[in-house]
């Protein structure tokens, strides 16, 4: 995926049809300054839409490619290089999501999980925070009940 070309735009675009394929409803995209950012998404759990936000946490993948490249390099060149690779760790991101969401729905398809299973950590629990985020802010404070 590192050497993909496919705009970020488009690759949103075909979550969203892998998505609604396999029951999603109400997929959209979410922006920030004229850019996605994230694709969130309902699925129907025992008669209620619950909602669901898949986050593009491309500066990772922009760190991981700078990191290939640190070395010795001055500030200056660095800075150059960041902004330079910055468009090609967003393509990067969104491919890297789309194809963990169609290894994902394929687990689905053959009955080895339920689409929640798979989603569960990127559920909204307000109109901000995903499960995983929620528990994250907490300092990871919750139980876990465990039964010998």
């Amino acid at each position: 995926m590192e050497t993909t070309r496919i705009d970020p735009q488009k690759t949103v675009g075909q979550i969203q049809e892998v998505l609604g394929k396999y029951g999603a409803s109400a997929i959209r995209m979410d922006y920030e300054v004229g850019l996605v950012v994230s694709v969130s998404f309902t699925i129907q759990i025992n008669g209620n839409q619950v909602p669901f936000r898949l986050p593009c946490r491309w500066e990772s993948v922009l760190e991981t490619l700078m990191g290939r490249i640190r070395g010795d390099r001055s500030e200056e060149y660095l800075e150059n290089k960041r902004d330079e690779y910055t468009p090609q760790a967003k393509r990067i991101a969104w491919r890297q999501i789309l194809r963990w969401v169609e290894a994902q729905l394929a687990l689905v398809e053959t009955g080895m999980v339920k689409m929640v299973e798979v989603f569960i950590p990127y559920m909204l629990m307000d109109k901000r925070q995903t499960l995983f985020e929620k528990f994250e802010s907490q300092n990871w404070k919750f139980q876990l009940e465990h039964k010998k």
